[in-house]
């Protein structure tokens, strides 16, 4: 009998040496768990602030970037408007210069 009760005895030991072990390993755990969170949370801070800045930064230029579109459309349009002229300019010079060859040829005839 008092050799079962020593083998009881000395795997309560264990169990309380591997209890005590698991006990330190949890306490490691949450120790890392609090510093991962802490720099999570510093890594958050840091990226809200960086994107407050770029969104301040974004509405600083959103009306040049509008006026720029306008400028770009009015471009357009003026470069449209300008072909056209030079294409209408172009028929009209065609025209005078087949209706005064028209008339210097019909001298000859």
């Amino acid at each position: 009998m008092a050799g079962k009760l020593d083998e009881i005895s000395e795997a309560i030991g264990r169990l309380r040496a591997s209890v005590g072990d698991i006990r330190r390993r949890l306490d490691d755990n949450r120790t890392l768990q609090e510093r991962r969170h802490a720099d999570t949370s510093a890594a958050l801070h840091d990226l809200a602030q960086k994107l407050d800045a770029h969104a301040a930064a974004v509405e600083a230029i959103r009306p040049t970037v509008a006026a720029l579109a306008l400028s770009r459309s009015r471009l357009a349009t003026f470069a449209s408007i300008g072909f056209a002229a030079v294409i209408v300019v172009g028929w009209l010079l065609q025209a005078a210069v087949k209706y005064l060859l028209s008339v210097a040829f019909s001298h000859f005839h």
